[in-house]
């Protein structure tokens, strides 16, 4: 689907006609019909609006759609089940199938980029082995992280070990309006929580510039620097973890300084 088609059936899902959204734009309609026609693209300062506006997924200069398929999500399972066989993490090695079983249909946003859902735990196990994080109730827990946010079941419910149990309630977002602070809090008291809330924080602002608005991104951003110090700390605090701390305050400020520069 090309640029010009995203705008037409953004703008169509907001029950926006081409004058309004031109209105909106402060440009012609004429503008908004050619660009939807593929005739010419919008500039980057009206992409941004555009994104915002629309909730369009995010765009290059060029006007095409951004890539977030960092790694391919075949192979990253694939080598997940051997390294998790050979590593003797059997509640991980459920978890794998478990988080694919439940997400099975599930799409990273924008949904048109055709990223299914699962690439993100798995790339959060793959990340998590990296460090060299062979733990066998934390593989699981980052495999689960989005399984009681997005897939109706709750983290109770989940058929594991209740310390992962615990983990993902830790980490699972309320549907409703709820205390961001004390949200963080309760994870910043839980090391290995911690470490899930960081990766996940991490392959998320590596790729954010695909599926959030410049707004949203400006609030992300302002939002890791105010509550990820703490989780950061009480990942640090165990000796165990100290390597992985200090190689996620990397990364995640690397990210984070990029971002803001970006935007």
């Amino acid at each position: 689907m090309g640029l010009g088609e995203q705008i037409a059936n953004a703008r169509k899902a907001k029950g926006l006609s081409q004058t309004a959204l031109a209105e909106k734009l402060d440009v012609s309609t004429g503008a908004v019909s050619k660009w939807e026609a593929n005739a010419c693209k919008p500039s980057k300062e009206k992409l941004r609006l555009l994104e915002d506006l629309l909730g369009l997924a995010s765009f290059d200069k060029n006007g095409e759609l951004r890539n977030h398929r960092l790694f391919d999500e075949d192979h990253m399972f694939a080598f997940l089940k051997e390294k998790l066989n050979t590593c003797e993490l059997p509640e991980a090695l459920r978890a794998l199938s478990y988080a694919k079983s439940k997400h099975e249909g599930m799409f990273r946003k924008p949904a048109e980029a055709g990223v299914p859902f699962i690439n993100h735990p798995l790339t959060m196990a793959c990340h998590a082995l990296a460090l060299g994080l062979e733990d066998d109730e934390l593989i699981a827990a980052l495999l689960l992280h989005d399984v009681a946010e997005d897939c109706g079941v709750t983290a109770e419910e989940l058929p594991f070990s209740p310390t992962v149990q615990r983990l993902v309630a830790l980490v699972t977002k309320p549907k409703t309006a709820f205390d961001e602070k004390a949200y963080y809090d309760a994870i910043a008291g839980n090391p290995k929580a911690s470490l899930v809330k960081c990766i996940d924080r991490c392959n998320n602002l590596s790729s954010m510039s695909v599926g959030f608005s410049t707004n949203r991104i400006e609030k992300y951003v302002k939002e890791t620097e105010a509550y990820y110090p703490a989780l950061l700390r009480a990942v640090r605090n165990c000796p165990e973890y100290n390597n992985a701390a200090w190689l996620l305050q990397y990364q995640i400020k690397s990210l984070l300084e990029m971002a803001k520069r970006l935007t």
